[in-house]
């Protein structure tokens, strides 16, 4: 199946799918504290992208990652591209963020970063984990390339996003999670 063939038949399902390497995977539901960060997340990026042509949106919208084929659900993407009503893909994703769980956070550090790269709208990808506060942040090299450029361990620090100049609290993130 190719990609233009999956995302046809995806957009007749009642459920979402991952298209990873020609396998496709039906996607579960995330824990609470998963949950509560995307949702804290999305809040938090609002308001600080009212008024550009950015917008934060859920595991809702599709990435398409036409180097490999692959299509992903990214927990969070900022979209800066022309707002589609009725398109189920992100048509510029700048930011793309994913909630890590013991079970996937391997993945997501490895393979998902390749995926992202080479998306050339993307500015960075960030990996938050849900069981401890850690964040990491890959964003675009001199030469283009997503290199990991900051590790954040520590509540008080803040996260700063390329679309945004005003920086985001690691606490507001994990606001209510007991981290």
């Amino acid at each position: 199946m190719s990609l233009d063939e999956f995302t046809a038949w995806e957009n007749e399902q009642d459920q979402r799918h991952e298209f990873v390497d020609g396998e496709i995977t039906l996607m579960t539901g995330g824990s609470q504290a998963h949950a509560l960060i995307a949702a804290n997340l999305i809040s938090l990026l609002r308001p600080l992208l009212r008024g550009t042509p950015c917008r934060p949106v859920g595991s809702d919208l599709r990435v398409l990652i036409p180097a490999s084929g692959n299509s992903r659900y990214p927990d969070v993407t900022v979209d800066c591209g022309p707002f589609r009503g009725e398109s189920h893909v992100a048509s510029e994703p700048a930011v793309i963020f994913e909630i890590l769980s013991k079970s996937t956070a391997t993945f997501d550090i490895t393979d998902k970063v390749w995926d992202y790269a080479s998306v050339a709208s993307v500015r960075q990808y960030v990996c938050l984990y849900q069981d401890r506060v850690r964040v990491l942040v890959w964003s675009r090299d001199a030469e283009g390339k997503l290199a990991l450029t900051h590790r954040i361990v520590e509540k008080s620090e803040a996260l700063q996003i390329s679309v945004t100049n005003e920086p985001i609290s690691v606490s507001d993130i994990y606001e209510g999670t007991g981290l």
